[in-house]
């Protein structure tokens, strides 16, 4: 906690709060002998979580190659090369890195859970034979590594994390194939509603389960191909259609986009614009440059920032080239606003 800069007063109270603790357990009228709590803090406390945040603070500093992205107890590390041999034998001294922290401040790194992906171009997949990495337990290390029975860290071509399915292409294809899964069972169940509930009540059903899914994470996700996003679009019309009535989807039967404008609901195309203009217009993220032309030419390039160019699918979906391609398609006096969430 000191290294976290918790000092007087609230140092000596957590010390207190931590020190000397005792769990029993009650099944009825019969408590348990009490045992002595040697690590950890109490569960359900609500200072908790901050307590294991603090404990972990170190971690990232330990690593010397990767980059680190830490939520609760997830641990992502990134490393980018194109020699494939020299990356993998870096991220190896980085997993040796974290198991040698992880003993040192009694936590267990749960190898079963660890997993390798290799994200590259699917026109350009990883040739030769792929290293592998372990998660050598503590007693390997003390043994320098001989005699290694260690099991090697299983390589997927796809992980969740944070609740994403994040594919070895960044295609988000996966993704959008597990949301448009969880939505069709929600589509069930509500047109079964639909005979049951008034309108108002399918609208609350909607924006509270259907918006939420489709909304969490769309900022990043939301950069997939167009198809991806038409056969989410589609799945959205399908369920407006349940919040009007039949003589206005009747009236809106051959261009079923006016029913977004009647039930006042963005499509998820627009939808993933209006979040990445309200959420990276105006930060210092993203260095972002007006066009600047030293000869006389066209007026209509005043006031616009530089876009990227780029020569794949993969360079196009990146924020780089998203971010200031869709302020270009502001009005000028709404593009020169210090921050759209203001």
């Amino acid at each position: 906690m000191e290294e976290c800069g918790v000092r007087e007063p609230l140092n000596p109270w957590f010390r207190d709060y931590l020190t000397a603790r005792s769990y029993r357990v009650k099944v009825e009228d019969t408590f348990s002998d009490r045992v002595e709590v040697r690590s950890g803090v109490a569960q359900g406390s609500g200072c908790g979580p901050i307590c294991y945040l603090m404990h972990v603070n170190s971690l990232c500093r330990v690593l010397q190659h990767c980059l680190a992205y830490m939520f609760a107890d997830d641990l992502c590390i990134l490393r980018s090369g194109t020699n494939m041999d020299d990356t993998c034998q870096l991220v190896q001294q980085d997993i040796d890195a974290v198991v040698k922290w992880s003993h040192d401040n009694g936590i267990i790194l749960n190898a079963s859970k660890t997993k390798l992906m290799i994200i590259h171009s699917p026109y350009l997949p990883p040739h030769g034979m792929i290293p592998q990495l372990f998660t050598h337990d503590y007693t390997c290390h003390h043994n320098k590594l001989l005699d290694c029975k260690c099991t090697p860290i299983e390589r997927v071509d796809c992980v969740t994390y944070l609740g994403m399915k994040i594919d070895e292409n960044f295609s988000w294809s996966q993704h959008v194939d597990y949301i448009s899964g969880k939505l069709r069972i929600l589509l069930c169940k509500m047109h079964h509603l639909s005979f049951k509930v008034p309108i108002n009540v399918l609208r609350c059903i909607y924006m509270s389960l259907v918006d939420s899914i489709m909304s969490y994470a769309l900022g990043s996700y939301g950069l997939t191909f167009k198809t991806n996003l038409d056969k989410l679009e589609a799945l959205q019309t399908r369920f407006l259609k349940l919040l009007v009535t039949k003589k206005t989807k009747s009236n809106c039967k051959g261009d079923y986009r006016k029913l977004f404008k009647i039930c006042k609901i963005l499509p998820i195309t627009l939808k993933h614009k209006y979040l990445l203009l309200v959420n990276h217009h105006g930060t210092q993220e993203h260095t972002l440059t007006y066009v600047n032309n030293t000869l006389n030419t066209r007026s209509m390039a005043a006031g616009r920032f530089n876009v990227p160019r780029v020569t794949n699918y993969y360079g196009d979906r990146t924020l780089n080239k998203r971010i200031p391609y869709l302020l270009n398609n502001l009005p000028a006096d709404i593009r020169s606003e210090a921050k759209l969430s203001n």
